[in-house]
């Protein structure tokens, strides 16, 4: 089943002779519980798409359907409602430096009126405990390696409990052996808990955590995606 829906999506930068489209006439679908890898170089606009999914551009031409919901015709209380689906994992992991990891977590909890301190921090606790950093709850960013923080970017990304996590180069500060445990961790909280993952990346080392790889070049999306390992 299509959790996301893309249809026919192109965007421009720029207006007049200045004007330039990044992304030519996407179409794509995205299956609840699956790890879809969007591969490609810099600069092929997968930044780009994967923010249109997030809600956090306008759609320009073109449509978009998250789980059910239309986003170009959506109100601003609609795109509110959608975005609470959504869980947004960014290239820097953006922790605040004052606020310790379980204080990190919790951050997105705090929009829910619903939510109290103590259950929001006991939500926090849980998923810190799924990505492995039960030992690291009480530390400051500034403690962690570049692996830890990373999981703990995971972590705020689904201690709202999303349908749907989007990935924007996960794995592009990190060195190799500590990209693919963060993939990992990312693939095993996808099977349990039946999350749609979208994620881009330039690192052709971790395309075979995908369960449907496709590649973006030119604006161009292609189902004839590169081998693991190979170049783009």
């Amino acid at each position: 089943m299509a959790v996301i829906e893309i249809k026919d999506l192109r965007y421009s930068f720029g207006q007049g002779e200045t004007r330039q489209e990044v992304l030519h006439g996407i179409t794509a679908d995205f299956s609840r519980g699956e790890i879809t890898i969007i591969a490609g170089p810099s600069g092929s606009g997968k930044t780009t798409l994967l923010k249109l999914i997030a809600g956090l551009r306008t759609i320009q031409t073109g449509s978009i359907v998250i789980d059910g919901q239309a986003l170009e015709s959506s109100t601003q209380k609609q795109l509110v409602a959608v975005r609470r689906k959504i869980g947004f994992i960014f290239q820097s992991h953006h922790l605040i430096g004052s606020l310790d990891v379980t204080q990190n977590v919790m951050m997105p909890l705090t929009f829910d009126p619903k939510m109290t301190a103590s259950k929001a921090k006991e939500r926090a606790l849980e998923i810190l405990h799924e990505v492995d950093l039960s030992e690291h709850v009480n530390k400051k960013p500034e403690q962690l390696s570049g692996g830890q923080k990373q999981r703990v970017a995971i972590a705020r990304a689904l201690v709202h409990r999303p349908t749907i996590i989007l990935a924007d180069e996960p794995t592009a500060s990190l060195d190799g052996p500590t990209g693919r445990e963060v993939v990992n961790h990312l693939q095993r909280l996808s099977k349990e808990f039946g999350n749609t993952i979208v994620m881009v990346t330039h690192d052709n080392r971790i395309l075979d955590v995908a369960d449907h790889l496709v590649t973006l070049v030119d604006g161009k999306l292609s189902e004839n995606a590169p081998e693991v390992g190979s170049d783009f």
